[in-house]
């Protein structure tokens, strides 16, 4: 299904292009578009990449300081210990997103479960949203363990009807109560993002909140909400806000951001993502975006991005260490974990090898260690005798995907 808007506001068009080539280090980038002073074309511009964007942050946080609208810099997927960073206007459009997307309501009382710390933006924008819905918002953070189970209490006694998360939360929170006998919250709403709504999740919210309306929404740090779903949508299927312009290239997700708040340059933004327009369950004229799965080599792991090829990379520096293969477990469960499996060199002592790839994958991994700092289970290094090998095709992969 094709879906191609013709009513692209051409000002936009001239707004973002001199936003972008103004910048020092992306003006090489825009040399070559024709302009000749009249009507640019949105095809003529050049795709950024996230490394484009990520190079320009300095450029981009200089603009920022020479702007009156306030700016927020937020951890945008980086992997090491020096994380790339986005500038997002302090509105964080969430006035434009309600226009579209307004799951609460003046009455409810949302429970925010992302977390307040390593840059994290989704935490201060459902605090945003609950404000500029005139809700009543818990800022509770991750909650782990047997914590829950107090804090459950405190939902029970405050009469809570709406709560946010990661889908891997969710699951964890119901988990709980599954595995404990305490009853879910009472909640009539599921506020989620950061990753796709899993099976596991998916089949214990149907068990344990019957009933429950889900609100999704779409996006990254860099280009913010591109689409939500509401409940009467298919959970990987997003409804692209006017704000936002989404153009598939071979299925590679390209956006655009047209809000005049935009800081960052997402002008044709590759934001890493494979997607299809589909027709939605919800009976809306306009086909939605199907979000089929990341277009680049990183990989998904506990609601963060990280790059296998990188990881690899940092443990074979290690002195003693062979080969190294990622065995990514139980993805979107509550027990997803990392396990890295090395080979060592002969005479080399395995438990100190470990040690030492487990120290450097932790002080040189910005986002692992964000996700290991809350969950210390969640990385494991261990030494083994083999590594896994493809039956079919003889290779021995650098990371494979496994359920316990």
């Amino acid at each position: 299904m094709k879906h191609d808007r013709t009513d692209f506001d051409a000002g936009a068009l001239r707004r973002m292009y001199a936003h972008a080539s103004s910048l020092p280090t992306l003006r090489d980038k825009y040399a070559g578009v024709p302009d000749d002073g009249g009507e640019l074309s949105l095809g003529d511009m050049p795709v950024l990449t996230k490394d484009e964007l990520a190079g320009a942050l300095d450029d981009l946080v200089a603009a920022a300081r020479a702007r009156s609208i306030g700016a927020y810099l937020y951890g945008s997927g980086g992997t090491t210990s020096k994380p790339k960073l986005s500038v997002v206007p302090t509105g964080m459009f969430v006035s434009a997103v309600r226009r579209e997307w307004n799951p609460l309501a003046p009455d409810d009382m949302l429970v925010n479960f992302y977390s307040t710390g390593q840059l994290w933006s989704s935490h201060n924008f459902f605090n945003m949203l609950a404000h500029e819905s005139g809700s009543v918002v818990l800022p509770l953070g991750s909650v782990e363990g047997d914590e829950l189970g107090e804090w459950l209490e405190v939902m029970e006694r405050l009469g809570v009807t709406a709560l946010n998360a990661t889908p891997s939360q969710i699951a964890q929170l119901l988990e709980y109560c599954d595995n404990t006998g305490r009853k879910p919250p009472a909640i009539d709403k599921l506020l989620w993002t950061g990753e796709k709504y899993g099976d596991r999740a998916a089949a214990l919210t149907r068990s344990m909140l019957p009933g429950v309306k889900t609100y999704g929404v779409y996006g990254s740090t860099e280009t913010w909400v591109i689409g939500g779903n509401g409940p009467d949508c298919a959970l990987d299927v997003f409804h692209v806000l006017p704000y936002q312009h989404v153009e598939l290239i071979d299925g590679v997700v390209l956006v655009t951001n047209t809000d005049p708040d935009c800081l960052n340059p997402i002008l044709r933004y590759q934001v890493g993502d494979r997607g299809e327009f589909v027709a939605c369950p919800c009976g809306r004229a306009e086909p939605g975006l199907r979000v089929l799965g990341r277009a680049d080599t990183q990989v998904k792991f506990v609601s963060v991005l990280v790059a296998p090829a990188e990881l690899g990379e940092i443990a074979r520096r290690i002195t003693g260490v062979q080969d190294v293969q990622l065995a990514f477990r139980n993805h979107a469960r509550p027990d997803e974990a990392l396990q890295v499996r090395l080979l060592v060199q002969p005479g080399a002592d395995p438990a100190a090898v470990a040690g030492l790839v487990r120290h450097e994958l932790l002080t040189e991994v910005y986002r692992l260690r964000a996700v290991v700092d809350r969950a210390p289970r969640a990385l494991e290094v261990t030494v083994v005798d083999r590594l896994a090998v493809n039956s079919r095709t003889g290779k021995t992969p650098l990371y494979l995907s496994e359920d316990q």
